[in-house]
């Protein structure tokens, strides 16, 4: 009599049945795996935004003083790139309400700053002191008052010009536009 190994049989049907099953479950983690993939392919990363972006820019014209702003903003997709430009007229002067702080303690230096802008039409909010100290000078704006705080860029041209920064929003209520006199301000 001949022995044979445990799993040593005649009939072969197991054996191409387990094998049947074993390349039944590869393919089926192989296609999760790919589908995985596919799926963390398609999610935007750190360096792509899913929002729009806006690039402003800003155009003057001096014939008629006519002030104007471009905003282009792109929105992008897994499957294409839209841009779309819109013009948005900047704000004359006096529907413009700006503060000035200072942060380098010359006494009245933001008094008088503010009388200069006072001169030029914008609606000013009294001048008030500001800590810490800053260096360069900032011009802080809200949301919708890019265009006009690039302007004060005439009346302090070594300035900064910043969104709002997060937890600044209380800072002057009322305020479209603050600005802070640093110390690189010269009167």
């Amino acid at each position: 009599m001949e022995k044979k190994g445990k799993h040593a049989s005649g009939d072969t049907r197991g054996f191409y049945r387990d094998l049947a099953i074993m390349i039944a479950g590869i393919l089926l983690v192989g296609a999760a795996v790919f589908l995985l993939l596919l799926l963390l392919a398609d999610r935007p990363t750190a360096t792509t935004s899913p929002s729009p972006v806006a690039a402003p820019s800003t155009t003057t014209t001096t014939a008629a003083r006519v002030t104007t702003t471009t905003e282009a903003v792109t929105t992008t997709s897994p499957s294409s790139t839209t841009t779309t430009t819109t013009t948005v007229p900047v704000r004359p002067p006096e529907e413009v309400r700006v503060v000035v702080l200072n942060s380098i303690g010359v006494t009245g230096a933001a008094g008088r700053f503010t009388e200069k802008l006072e001169a030029a039409g914008y609606l000013t909010l009294p001048a008030d002191d500001f800590q810490p100290e800053l260096d360069p000078s900032r011009i802080w704006y809200r949301e919708g008052f890019a265009a006009e705080a690039n302007q004060l860029l005439a009346f302090i041209s070594n300035a900064q010009v910043e969104a709002l920064p997060a937890g600044e929003e209380d800072l002057v209520p009322g305020a479209d536009v603050i600005i802070i006199l640093g110390t690189g301000y010269q009167e």
